[in-house]
């Protein structure tokens, strides 16, 4: 009984220590990872980059000219009618901005230096720079490629041409022959710069009555052709940003001096009117980039800035203005 019990204890001891020898060599199990902690929220400071409003995408800026009673700036706004900016601010008169088609600068007349000349500044309003220098000069219009712009010259005794200026190298072309009509053959540049369409006499000339027509023809003068055919005044066209259509004004809802705004293919098809007629002949009117619009000044009686629907012919006034104040020539960023 004694060998038995001996022999048991033994055996215990034995399996106490090999159990604790494989205990030793075997290796250690690998403790699960702590679960994952939140992130603490970022706290935004003033150093901080922060995203582009999301409005931005959609604000092409209307450029405009605002007078008061005493002085004349050019301001932008949103289409909506928020974030309006004023981009000079001087004792002259700065009116006429005009878009270049690469949205960055704006050309406009000033007579800051005296009398009436093209500058142009950069989209906020910076940098401004002369680029005409002789007889009186405004209406400025961007060429299609950015580096020119059309713009009329007056002589100060009745005679009105317009000429080209290269930006970089300040080169003048003459492009229109003097005319004692202020705007006669305002010319309109499509956005492909293969095309102008403008206002002709021609028809006027020929039948002794008081129209004028707009007519198309290549940049080299060649494939001259009517694109209206009544016996009223149409002025004033403008391409829409594919080119495939022409805005302009027109008498022929027959009250003369009075303007309405039509529609029409390039070819002269399809013209549709847009509003009734009040505006006066120095109406200036600029396409959204998307082709959707048109805002359009010089209402006859008011002096306000208004968006057309070119689909429904529906509009909306643009800005509020305070007495005394006038808005005009607007132009759309691109």
């Amino acid at each position: 009984m004694k060998t038995y019990q001996k022999l048991r204890l033994w055996t215990i001891v034995v399996w106490l220590l090999l159990a604790g020898c494989g205990q030793a060599v075997s290796p250690q199990a690998t403790p699960e990872p702590p679960p994952p902690q939140p992130s603490p929220t970022p706290v935004l400071t003033a150093t901080t980059p922060q995203q582009e409003n999301p409005s931005d995408e959609w604000c092409r800026k209307i450029a405009f000219a605002l007078a008061s009673e005493t002085v004349t700036d050019i301001f932008s706004i949103c289409p909506d009618g928020s974030r309006m900016t004023k981009l000079t601010d001087s004792t002259s008169m700065d009116t006429m901005p005009a878009w270049s088609p690469d949205g960055k600068r704006i050309a406009f007349a000033s007579n800051r230096t005296g009398s009436s000349q093209i500058f142009i500044m950069d989209a906020n309003g910076n940098n401004p720079i002369q680029i005409t220098f002789d007889g009186q000069n405004d209406f400025p219009i961007w060429l299609p490629d950015s580096r020119q712009i059309a713009f009329r010259t007056s002589d100060g005794q009745g005679l009105w041409w317009w000429r080209i200026v290269d930006i970089e190298s300040q080169r003048m072309t003459q492009f229109s022959q003097p005319s004692y009509d202020f705007f006669f053959q305002t010319p309109a540049w499509s956005p492909d710069g293969k095309k102008i369409a403008y206002m002709s006499l021609l028809e006027q000339q020929q039948r002794n009555d008081g129209s004028s027509q707009i007519h198309v023809k290549n940049v080299d003068g060649t494939n001259d052709t009517a694109l209206t055919h009544d016996t009223w005044a149409n002025i004033h066209p403008v391409w829409s940003p594919d080119g495939s259509q022409i805005a302009f004004l027109s008498e022929r809802d027959g009250t003369y001096n009075l303007f309405a705004l039509y529609v029409m293919s390039s070819n002269g098809q399809n013209i549709r009117k847009l509003s009734d007629a009040v505006f006066s002949e120095s109406a200036t009117l600029s396409w959204s980039p998307d082709g959707r619009e048109i805002a359009i000044d010089s209402d006859a009686s008011t002096g306000k800035i208004f968006i057309v629907d070119v689909s429904t012919a529906n509009q909306r006034e643009l800005l509020s203005m305070k007495a005394g104040e006038r808005a005009s020539r607007p132009s759309w960023q691109p």
